[in-house]
């Protein structure tokens, strides 16, 4: 009897999406089984990136799921993927899995396909930022570990033959310090759905090593990769209440918070001890704005600053605002992580208020969060100003 293989593709809009995705992950070992990603990305970056989770029957019979990853945009048009395949009991046929996903243009890819990476060598002294070597994956699991404190992506995910759009580590002395880890996305700007961009999905730093501008160097690294390749658009998403990541995406890059997403990731942890809500933040390293956070000199606005700032919030309580404003201030804690482990109380009050106005005022065609600014006692503020040209020209 001849095999016949049929792909199913699931709907990320349904109600059972979230638990249709745990059960799966269960099938395939989860939490032991260290090809898999982390399911809270499964969930949610991984469809707002355009792409697709499939489960493959042979017969009626699950025999294996595949994760297709945006890999290209061709001429006419035509999305290309790559097939990143977990089987159960057996090897499935290539050419029958091309069939069963036809039209769609795969690249079918296996975890232990990804064997090649940058050659063995010593990196010179100093800062050293450039793609990782095999050696160097165990360190940065080790990495993710201490700076996530959850199961880190799949080492076979930096390899060449899984091409990501983005596989950095950042060295001092040749020690590893610091990574990156891009994917690529199908959408750069709400009108250009078919333009090829980069989701900019994990970055760590070693602690010891924060003061020495790791993660600028990573971003700017991204950046002009991007802009070589041909891609004018990268995203990623974070917590609107951490300071730091703040000052790193709109002071120093020039990023724009451009949508707001309340409990983004279903997930608690040792950074999320409230509901994980996130800033979808969009760089756009060619145009005008966007370019000038490739280089040092970032904006370090003060609240007098700003002529006409509405201030949104007094601490964790909302204040309310006059139409129309020219700049909107919203409060932040200066230490968002301890507050969470301090006074978990308060912290769900600041989440509860702050997602309530971020959800009302940031938007595409609203206001976008481009800055942090300070008032004279040294409260921070996230800064919006209403959306327009001045983005992308």
């Amino acid at each position: 009897m001849s095999i016949y293989l049929t792909a199913h593709y699931l709907d990320p809009n349904q109600d059972n999406w979230s638990a249709t995705i745990d059960q799966l992950w269960q099938l395939l070992g989860a939490p032991q089984n260290p090809e898999l990603l982390p399911p809270h990305f499964v969930k949610s970056t991984f469809p707002r990136m355009g792409g697709m989770v499939a489960t493959i029957h042979v017969h009626q019979r699950l025999a294996g799921v595949g994760l297709l990853f945006p890999r290209a945009i061709a001429a006419d048009g035509t999305r290309s993927y790559t097939l990143r395949l977990h089987e159960f009991d057996q090897q499935l046929n290539n050419d029958l899995l091309r069939a069963a996903f036809y039209p769609t243009p795969v690249i079918i890819y296996r975890p232990r396909d990804g064997q090649t990476f940058a050659p063995a060598a010593p990196r010179p002294t100093g800062i050293w930022i450039g793609p990782p070597q095999a050696d160097d994956l165990p360190a940065i699991a080790d990495l993710y570990r201490a700076v996530w404190n959850s199961q880190p992506y799949p080492a076979d995910l930096f390899s060449t033959e899984f091409g990501a759009a983005t596989t950095l580590v950042a060295t001092v002395d040749d020690r590893l310090v610091g990574f990156l880890l891009g994917f690529w996305r199908f959408g750069a700007l709400p009108d250009t759905p078919d333009e090829l961009a980069i989701e900019s999905q994990v970055m760590a730093v070693d602690p010891a090593y924060r003061t020495y501008g790791l993660a600028t160097h990573l971003k700017r690294a991204q950046a002009h990769a991007a802009l070589a390749h041909g891609v004018r658009c990268l995203h990623w998403t974070v917590d609107p209440l951490q300071l730091p990541n703040a000052l790193l995406n709109f002071n120093r890059l020039h990023a724009i918070a451009t949508e707001f997403v309340s409990g983004y990731y279903p997930v608690f942890n040792a950074l999320n001890q409230v509901i994980a809500s996130r800033f979808i933040i969009t760089w756009l390293p060619a145009s005008t704005y966007g370019r000038a956070g490739l280089v040092d000199g970032g904006e370090r606005p003060v609240l007098t600053d700003l002529p006409g700032v509405a201030i949104l919030n007094n601490g964790p309580h909302p204040q309310p605002a006059p139409p129309h404003p020219p700049f909107i201030a919203i409060a932040i804690p200066a230490d968002w992580s301890a507050l969470q482990h301090r006074d978990l109380a308060l912290a769900h009050t600041w989440r509860t208020t702050t997602d309530a106005i971020f959800t009302e005022w940031v938007g595409w065609e609203r206001y976008v969060i481009y800055t942090v600014a300070y008032d004279a006692s040294g409260q921070p503020y996230l800064i919006g100003k209403p959306a327009g040209s001045w983005m992308w020209e």
